[in-house]
């Protein structure tokens, strides 16, 4: 019997979904599904050879005029008489039947995890950063047979809970861009580029014309989408929209402007980007407690959104490109994916081996 994979990826950016790709490249022969509400946006990505599911969004609209939202300390979001919610859980609950037997990999949702329990369907849940100690979470931790923290030890706030630690297998770093770093061509030390996100990012036109004006010596270099009205015509800025391989703009910049996501920051670290952080406001704190351990490890500089207002961009860059030229160090293991992927077959071994005999 081959082994069957499904990935659940929470819609929020893109970075759930690029994680899931990356892992889901290293399965061999394994089936391999996806589920979520926001896969059509990615389509010229993902592989063929990928089933998709699309699910329904979860959120009340104007057909729904006796929704509600249940407070509970077990669950994060539970909507009440909201149609869609129903339609995506029968629609979840159908999938794992269909796939059954399959394991589920949560990237990430505890509402989807402990649906699958409820199924009777295995469990991996991704563990991100942030302030996850709360109820809701250490549910998904325990119903979850396997927990992988896509990076190493040192840049994960660690659990006040001994099992939850020793339940997580911390992968070391990976990106899309693993493996890239001794091929990129020659650092421009006068180009900075800067990323402009898509879940949401204070790195606005303000903040970029900003950069611009006081950096007037440097080439900047914009990766994103920034509101044609906001734009100011200048000699050193240069826009290039959004790029499916930033690579290619972003591997002669000799500093990076980003946020604190977490594929971004591994991107940095693989392409070995001198980098400065700007923590955006997310759920239980997760770019905040990222960028502070960037900060303390000696791996970026970081500048907080309320800042961007009056900021002295010229030091900040020449002080971003003085951080040690190892300062990510150790961050990336070229061997991550790969041994994600045996954790995963062994855990089908484990769950499904006896069938096979």
């Amino acid at each position: 019997m081959s082994a069957s994979f499904a990935f659940y990826i929470h819609h929020h950016g893109s970075g759930h979904l690029m994680r899931a790709l990356s892992i889901a490249s290293q399965l061999g022969n394994a089936k391999v599904t996806f589920l979520g509400s926001d896969l059509m946006r990615y389509a010229e990505v993902i592989p063929n050879a990928i089933t998709c599911i699309h699910l329904p969004g979860d959120v009340a609209g104007p057909e729904d005029p006796f929704a509600s939202r249940m407070q509970l300390s077990f669950l994060h979001y539970a909507p009440l008489n909201v149609e869609r919610v129903a339609r995506r859980t029968a629609a979840i609950s159908a999938a794992l039947h269909a796939l059954f037997p399959v394991i589920l990999i949560v990237d990430v949702s505890v509402e989807v995890t402990m649906l699958a329990t409820l199924c009777g369907t295995p469990t991996v849940v991704i563990r991100q950063n942030g302030d996850r100690d709360d109820n809701a979470h250490l549910h998904a931790y325990e119903c979850a047979q396997l927990l992988i923290a896509p990076s190493t030890a040192q840049l994960m706030n660690p659990s006040p809970y001994d099992w939850v630690n020793s339940k997580t297998f911390f992968s070391g770093g990976f990106s899309k861009y693993s493996g890239m770093g001794q091929h990129l061509g020659a650092v421009d030390p006068c180009s900075i580029g800067v990323i402009v996100g898509s879940g949401g990012t204070s790195i606005n036109g303000p903040v970029i014309n900003a950069l611009a004006t006081q950096c007037g010596g440097w080439s900047i270099h914009v990766i994103g989408a920034v509101s044609e009205t906001e734009r100011v015509v200048t000699p050193n800025l240069i826009f290039h929209g959004q790029l499916n391989d930033p690579a290619s703009v972003l591997s002669g910049c000799s500093v990076v402007i980003g946020n604190a996501g977490h594929n971004t920051v591994m991107e940095m670290a693989d392409l070995g980007k001198k980098f400065v952080c700007i923590p955006e406001d997310r759920p239980f704190r997760e770019q905040l407690r990222k960028a502070a351990l960037l900060e303390q490890n000696g791996m970026a500089i970081v500048v907080h959104p309320e800042e961007l207002g009056n900021v002295a961009w010229e030091p900040i860059i020449r002080q971003a490109a003085s951080l040690d030229n190892n300062c990510w160090q150790d961050v990336i293991k070229p061997s991550a994916l790969a041994d994600v992927a045996r954790r995963l077959h062994g855990l089908w071994e484990n769950n499904f081996s006896h069938q096979q005999s």
